[in-house]
């Protein structure tokens, strides 16, 4: 018993003790002064600052404006904003540091729709944004009608556990532009993250321009270009062989129906339409007097098991008109990469080189019906232009 009593009184003397040294140790920290933030000079963001000039002048554009701001944390976060009225075809470097007590965490370009409160995500993204540590960033847009944009960049402060509302910061900035013409366009840019919505805003127009460079050299055009949808597939031209060639790959091993959905938007009068119905399951249904039927499959075909990619087109090469073809698929958003395979007679189809926003294929001589397919997340509209080569 006595032991006992002798091994309690020793644990309890020992909690007391260490809470006699965890109090004074606190009493002496509370006494030491604070530890001090650390503050970027002035001299050292400038002088990030101007290799991200290089950056901007590489491109062709010139300076704007330029300046600096006070910028203050509120709930840890600084905020500056900045209109720009850009033109037509007119393209925009928006370049920040900061000095004092905080640093650049953010900076984009967004439509003027967006809250520029503050950096948006949700419903308006960015069209153009950079995030990260460092101590300059920049982003880069191009405007192909004439709109106004906002730049607004977002600072954290130089310590993340001391984000006081009255630690100040000075942001310096500056503003460059440029010609679409001069600078490249979107695709020509090297700052910024720019997103799918945005490009797609910038409308067909942009995509097709940057695509001439790749006609190829004494190519002769076999008819005005021809826009593929994913609401059904083109045959080209549009008889029982193409039909039959999509028909099959739709099928598959399946023994249900098929309704290889052709491209509804075909203009009277092409020259490949030669009058094909559309649905497919109109005609069975007519034919058969409303009786039941399976399941109709669209104009999509099993690469492998449980992928699929939609069929775009279905070529009779040999019925273009030319003993050597070349095939040009711009998809009609700028800046964002085609992909799509070729499929000819079993193969489960071979992915062709992409420059950006187009795909050719040539093929010399001519034959054979091919398919070309697109993945069927890829809801874009593609442009085929379809021109006789030498090779």
């Amino acid at each position: 018993m006595k032991t006992t009593l002798r091994v309690l009184g020793l644990s309890i003397s020992l909690v007391v003790a260490l809470f006699v040294f965890l109090f004074v140790a606190y009493g002496m920290r509370s006494r030491l002064p604070p530890l001090p933030l650390r503050a970027i000079d002035r001299a050292e963001a400038l002088s990030a600052f101007e290799g991200e000039r290089q950056v901007a002048t590489q491109l062709g554009m010139t300076l704007s404006e330029e300046g600096e701001a006070s910028v203050t944390l509120v709930d840890g976060v600084g905020v500056w904003r900045r209109p720009i009225a850009l033109g037509e075809r007119e393209c925009v470097a928006v370049i920040v540091t900061a000095y004092g007590y905080q640093s650049p965490r953010a900076l984009a370009v967004q439509d003027v729709a967006a809250d520029s409160s503050r950096i948006t995500t949700h419903p308006i993204a960015p069209l153009s944004v950079q995030r990260g540590e460092g101590l300059v960033a920049q982003v880069q847009w191009c405007n192909w009608a004439a709109q106004a944009r906002v730049a607004v960049a977002e600072t954290r402060g130089t310590d993340p556990l001391m984000n006081s509302p009255f630690h100040e910061g000075v942001l310096h900035y500056a503003v460059y532009r440029g010609p679409w013409e001069r600078v490249g366009g979107p695709l020509a840019l090297t700052r910024g993250d720019l997103s799918a919505p945005g490009l797609a805003s910038l409308g067909p127009e942009p995509a097709v321009l940057a695509a001439q460079p790749q006609v190829p050299p004494g190519a002769r055009s076999l008819g005005a270009a021809i826009e593929l949808t994913m609401a059904g597939a083109r045959l080209l031209p549009a008889n029982a062989t193409t039909y039959q060639r999509l028909y099959d790959a739709v099928r598959g091993d399946l023994d249900a129906g098929v309704n290889p959905r052709v491209d509804p938007f075909v203009p009277p009068g092409d020259r490949w339409g030669l009058g094909l119905p559309v649905n497919f399951r109109q005609v069975t249904e007519t034919a058969l007097r409303g009786a039941r039927q399976p399941p109709l499959h669209d104009a999509v075909i099993e690469v492998a098991e449980n992928r699929f990619r939609r069929v775009l087109l279905v070529v009779d090469q040999g019925r273009l008109g030319a003993s050597c073809a070349t095939l040009m698929f711009t998809r009609l958003v700028v800046a964002q990469g085609a992909a799509l395979m070729r499929h000819q007679g079993a193969e489960r189809g071979v992915a062709l080189p992409a420059q950006g926003n187009v795909v050719i294929d040539r093929q010399c001589p001519a034959g054979g019906v091919v398919i070309y397919t697109a993945s069927d997340s890829d809801q874009e509209t593609y442009r085929l232009d379809v021109y006789a080569t030498t090779n």
